[in-house]
């Protein structure tokens, strides 16, 4: 996260803070860390947004005196003075607790509340929005959110917003989209929001899991993954970015990571990895996610330690 040090002033030492607390790029942490009416059960510890004034000392030569022996706060300062700002793990789960997750959509046709739960223990705050067409989706909205989640869409997107996606990716934006099955044109409704990524949903229906992975970091300590009634991800090229094959069944790629300027986004071509019915048999699923939310959150700040 570009923060600008104010650590110095007439040999005194001074608390070393980060643009006041305050944060640039796509998203910023420090939000309420309550969970949303569907978010499930409340984050843990210094997770979400907590508020707090502690960071450390800076002497006059510049050096960092940590006031925290591990960062507790999402405060927006290196309390530990590792470098990284806003790195906190309570639960040493992995996922920032520091993370404000916002899921576009409503839900799949199957229940998924635990998926959701799940989140929110982590310490993230997590809240569930358009799942009506009439919300706005803009550059103002997506600045609420370090990583968006698309689920079933609930109309198109214009190629305005599609624009405002786009722009929020390369200033640090991280995304992850699914496409819930519903059996009509209304599962390529992400399409629209995906063309300036030059990443697709392609039509026809494919239940076989996903047992072929690319060496990345979404895909470490992954051997099999549920896949059942999605789709094939088409890559149509000259998007600006990078685009990887990352996950395919024997009828081609069914994930992309996709990278370009500071952001990162990861296309699944299916749902089933937020049902409540693959976490309680499938530990990988947990662990695709582990590996989602590291990898899609911001590059320079809330970087925690992967469970591997």
């Amino acid at each position: 996260m570009r923060r600008v040090a104010l650590c110095l002033a007439f040999g005194s030492l001074l608390r070393c803070s980060a643009d006041d607390g305050k944060t640039a790029g796509p998203g910023a942490f420090g939000g309420s860390g309550a969970t949303a009416a569907t978010g499930g059960s409340a984050g843990s510890s210094g997770g979400g947004g907590s508020s707090g004034t502690g960071g450390g000392i800076s002497t006059d030569a510049g050096a960092c005196i940590p006031t925290a022996a591990i960062e507790t706060e999402c405060n927006g300062i290196d309390d530990d003075c590792n470098g990284k700002i806003d790195d906190v793990d309570v639960g040493n789960d992995g996922i920032c607790d520091c993370l404000r997750i916002g899921i576009v959509g409503s839900p799949g046709s199957n229940p998924s509340a635990n998926f959701q739960g799940w989140l929110t223990a982590r310490g993230t705050s997590v809240e569930r929005s358009h799942t009506a067409p009439t919300e706005t989706f803009d550059a103002a909205f997506l600045a609420q959110y370090d990583v968006v989640i698309f689920d079933q869409l609930s109309r198109d997107y214009t190629t305005t917003e599609a624009d405002a996606l786009r722009l929020w990716v390369e200033a640090g934006g991280g995304f992850v989209s699914m496409t819930g099955y519903t059996g009509a044109a209304l599962d390529f409704r992400t399409n629209s929001l995906l063309a300036p990524l030059g990443l697709s949903y392609l039509p026809g229906l494919h239940s076989e899991p996903v047992t072929s992975f690319a060496t990345h970091p979404v895909t470490v300590g992954l051997t099999s993954v549920t896949f059942l009634g999605g789709y094939l991800v088409g890559d149509s090229g000259g998007s600006g970015g990078t685009s990887t094959p990352i996950g395919s069944i024997s009828a081609g790629p069914v994930a992309y990571a996709h990278e370009r300027g500071e952001g990162r986004a990861v296309v699944w071509g299916d749902e089933w990895i937020e049902y409540d019915s693959e976490w309680q048999s499938l530990p990988e699923i947990e662990k695709l996610w582990v590996n989602l939310m590291s990898w899609l959150g911001p590059r320079d700040s809330c970087s925690v330690p992967v469970p591997r």
